[in-house]
């Protein structure tokens, strides 16, 4: 729970963070109540129509970590629209489970994707996802993306936001190559 005292407010205030913590440490909270909470704020200001989003990416170096951090935000989405705020909608995109399945709920409008390297490349490169829109990514257990080599996909998915963003990133350890990463991957 350290990490949230410490880091919550800064995620709050749109800028770019890099996080040191260990599984189990309760950053998933750090960075998906700032991106819930960015996304009610588009939403309010201006309605999601169809084929629309995300405003918010997470890339997690596995389908287990996906899906877990999906929970986490679904969680939090589906409280603050039984307190009365616009509904959001999220999604994981993983390998392993069909494509044309997630393609759906794409298609309807996400505010957030919660996706691994290799599916989310997959679906770029098919021209499925776009992040024209997209203001906020969080690069979760970067360490582990990079160490199963998930370097060049990372950078490639980088490489398609069109506007300013905030960047969120978390590794258990910060050796040279994450440091070196960062540094070229924040803004």
């Amino acid at each position: 729970m350290q990490i949230q005292k410490q880091k919550n407010s800064f995620s709050l205030s749109g800028r770019d963070l890099i996080g040191i913590a260990y599984t189990g440490s309760g950053k998933t909270l750090v960075f998906a109540l700032p991106i819930v909470m960015f996304c009610l704020e588009q939403e309010k200001s201006m309605p999601f129509v169809r084929n629309e989003g995300p405003y918010g990416l997470i890339i997690c170096p596995s389908r287990e970590l996906a899906r877990q951090t999906h929970l986490v935000i679904s969680n939090i989405c589906e409280h603050a629209h039984k307190a009365g705020l616009p509904l959001l909608r999220s999604i994981a995109c993983v390998g392993g489970t069909a494509m044309k399945d997630q393609l759906e709920t794409i298609k309807s409008g996400v505010h957030i994707i919660v996706a691994t390297p290799g599916r989310l490349m997959d679906m770029l490169d098919k021209k499925l996802v776009f992040l024209d829109v997209c203001r906020y990514l969080c690069l979760d257990e970067a360490d582990r993306m990079i160490d199963l080599g998930f370097e060049e996909d990372v950078r490639n998915i980088i490489s398609h936001f069109k506007a300013q963003r905030q960047t969120l990133l978390f590794s258990a350890t910060m050796p040279k190559k994450i440091q070196n990463f960062a540094k070229s991957a924040l803004v």
